[in-house]
């Protein structure tokens, strides 16, 4: 059964808002920013945390509370937003920071660092990892790359988070095909689809992820997915502005299922 998991935003401060929103969904999905609510039916948390950089105590004793406060946890995610820890947003976008991981320091941090989670959330919580979107800076070295996705998900046996404005926004970045490259990646691991559309930057001439309300192109893709990868189990409409385009978002992926 794939279940409507909707990110817990600040349109849930109305209460309202909140019941229209919890009414059209299956379940919740935590963010780091939401991780105080204690709303039922949070079975998924996307984590910002990167396990591709290294990691301290402070970063296990997160995740031990998340363990610890997020009762009805199914699903928790992780960021593989960039190669180096200190990354500087300028324009919306990652410039380098901080100390460069190099591809191998990627891989073997991720393992080191996936082994612990795996300890900390047991069998029960499923463990996967979000393709981010590239932009044109050192910060994304190797990230986007679905041979190095692919790796971190079959290396350490975990699961995928499609984003499929991520996708886009880097295949329109990188000029390269959407199918080739989404075909790369590591999809019969994919446990989620996060839904919106994303936007162009025409004078500039990039494409950036803009969170915009889903359209039907992306519903199409949506349907494509779901009917060709059976170990889909979460759709996500990333979508925060208002609550009339995203009621009816979510009454759009919904009638998919």
């Amino acid at each position: 059964m794939i279940k409507l998991a909707t990110p817990i935003s600040h349109l849930f401060e109305d209460e309202d808002i909140s019941k229209i929103i919890m009414s059209n969904s299956d379940c919740l999905e935590c963010r780091d920013r939401s991780i105080e609510s204690t709303v039922e039916n949070q079975e998924v948390f996307h984590c910002e945390l990167q396990p591709i950089h290294e990691w301290t105590n402070i970063e296990f004793n997160y995740l031990q509370k998340i363990k610890d406060t997020k009762k009805d946890l199914k699903l928790i995610v992780f960021h593989m937003a960039s190669s180096c820890d200190k990354p500087i947003i300028v324009n919306n976008m990652f410039e380098f920071g901080g100390k460069e991981y190099s591809r191998e320091a990627l891989i073997e941090n991720a393992a080191k660092n996936f082994l612990r989670i795996k300890g900390i959330f047991g069998e029960g919580v499923t463990i996967g990892v979000e393709n981010n979107n590239y932009y044109p800076t050192e910060a994304y070295n190797h990230i986007t790359e679905p041979e190095f996705i692919s790796k971190i998900v079959y290396d350490n046996g975990i699961n995928f988070l499609f984003d499929i404005a991520h996708a886009k926004v880097t295949c329109y970045n990188k000029d390269i095909n959407f199918e080739r490259y989404k075909k790369s990646l590591p999809l019969d691991k994919m446990v989620q689809i996060h839904i919106c559309s994303y936007d162009i930057d025409i004078e500039k001439n990039y494409a950036f992820d803009a969170h915009n309300v889903p359209d039907n192109e992306e519903l199409v893709e949506v349907k494509k997915l779901i009917s060709n990868y059976e170990n889909v189990k979460y759709l996500t409409v990333e979508y925060y502005r208002d609550i009339e385009n995203l009621e009816r978002s979510l009454i759009e992926v919904k009638d998919l299922l």
